[in-house]
């Protein structure tokens, strides 16, 4: 399955950091404090459009493919990885939240998959494996 670049992703990450920026903005903390996590926000902002939303980054997943209980997730520079899928994935019709063990690494790898990332046929083939997985 081919990953595509995600508007709604996007939209999501500017909604969800535009909001954390106003209840900074309206909390009571020096200047300086504010100006800091601000630009954390905004860091944090541009890496994820990056890496997940714009697929921009070489360790961006490009393509994933699954066999029985495993995945194998090929990134945007070519190179590619075999990792197990977690059963606390999440699966729902407007997005998926795919949770997978890399092999050699003890922390989980997440990435939010919307159904504007794949074509109809390949989200819908992605809910359905990740369903009888779990």
């Amino acid at each position: 399955m081919v990953i595509k670049p995600s508007p709604r992703l996007a939209m999501l990450l500017l909604l969800s950091h535009a909001i954390v920026s106003t209840v900074l903005y309206v909390t009571v903390m020096p200047l300086p404090a504010k100006l800091v996590m601000l630009i954390l926000v905004l860091l944090s902002l541009f890496y994820y459009l990056a890496r997940d939303a714009l697929l921009l980054f070489p360790d961006s997943w490009s393509e994933i493919s699954f066999d029985q209980d495993s995945v194998y997730v090929v990134t945007r520079d070519g190179s590619g990885f075999f990792g197990q899928i977690v059963s606390s994935s999440t699966v729902s019709p407007y997005f998926v939240v795919l949770r997978v063990m890399l092999q050699g690494h003890r922390l989980p790898v997440f990435r939010t998959i919307f159904p504007d990332a794949l074509d109809t046929g390949a989200f819908r083939e992605l809910c359905v494996h990740l369903k009888f997985t779990q």
